[in-house]
């Protein structure tokens, strides 16, 4: 199987670049799944259905998120939905009593089953969340357990975290029981795609969005943030070159075989 994994989409120009790279990517990968981190896409924190809907008409199947998914009010029903093609993070305290899912299984017939698996990391990080080692340990315990999972599926989990030790450490410890741990949050591309035996890994995929800015936001509001106590809210960088970070995953049933970085800027 071949995965292509877009990093966190922000706001209107990393919407734009999807769909300015995407559909042609589709053909030229041969791609059977594409998967998106959506938690910013809708004006650089959140995302609506409305957004999900656009992204989807791109060629994306299937979404992953973040702290930020929280932030529209209205999209909380949406969560509600059981079909929803989209998984926020699994380990909050008390994601029983949470909007939404934190993992789901996406059946593509004869290609294979992908479990697609959202955690969010705890250093660095303002949520209260359970440990993401416990917990991932629980969960595959519990899919095993009641016949969910099988050998054959294929385990994808996005990590949403800010440190990278965390994010390195979590891809070793679950090495060869996963087949892909992919990072994200912190928009910036690292250059440490890897196979650890015959799982996929890399620190964060990185973003699409506007280049020239910071992460996704207009350098004016930053400097004048970084240089007084008294803040002006971020607005989305709209001009200058996009960026469009993404890995293609290859799979070899459940186990991964290679992981490449697929960049483009968009001038």
């Amino acid at each position: 199987m071949r995965i292509l994994f877009i990093g966190d989409v922000s706001g209107s120009p990393g919407r734009d670049a999807v769909a300015e790279v995407l559909p042609r990517l589709k053909t030229e990968l041969k791609l059977d799944l594409v998967i998106a981190n959506c938690e910013n896409a809708a004006g650089g924190l959140g995302v609506t259905r409305e957004v999900m809907d656009e992204l989807l008409a791109t060629g994306i199947d299937f979404f992953t998120s973040g702290d930020h998914v929280w932030r529209e009010k209205e999209f909380l029903a949406e969560l509600r939905d059981k079909s929803l093609p989209l998984v926020r993070p699994y380990n909050y305290e008390s994601q029983e009593q949470l909007p939404g899912k934190g993992y789901d299984f996406i059946d593509l017939g004869s290609k294979g089953r992908v479990l697609v698996i959202n955690l969010i990391g705890q250093t660095f990080m303002p949520e209260h969340v359970r440990n993401p080692f416990w917990i991932i340990d629980e969960l595959l315990q519990k899919l095993q357990d009641d016949g969910s999972l099988s050998k054959d599926d294929i385990i994808f989990i996005d990590f949403h975290a800010e440190a990278t030790a965390e994010k390195i450490s979590l891809g070793y410890y679950l090495k060869n029981r996963i087949t892909a741990l992919v990072g994200t949050h912190t928009h910036v591309a690292t250059a440490d795609t890897r196979m650890i035996d015959h799982t996929a890994y890399v620190t964060d995929v990185g973003m699409a969005g506007p280049f020239d800015a910071s992460l996704w936001a207009e350098f004016s509001g930053i400097f004048h943030n970084f240089k007084f106590p008294f803040k002006k809210a971020k607005q989305v960088e709209k001009n200058g070159r996009r960026i469009f970070n993404s890995v293609l995953i290859e799979t070899d049933g459940s186990k991964a075989t290679n992981i490449t970085r697929v960049d483009k800027v968009l001038e």
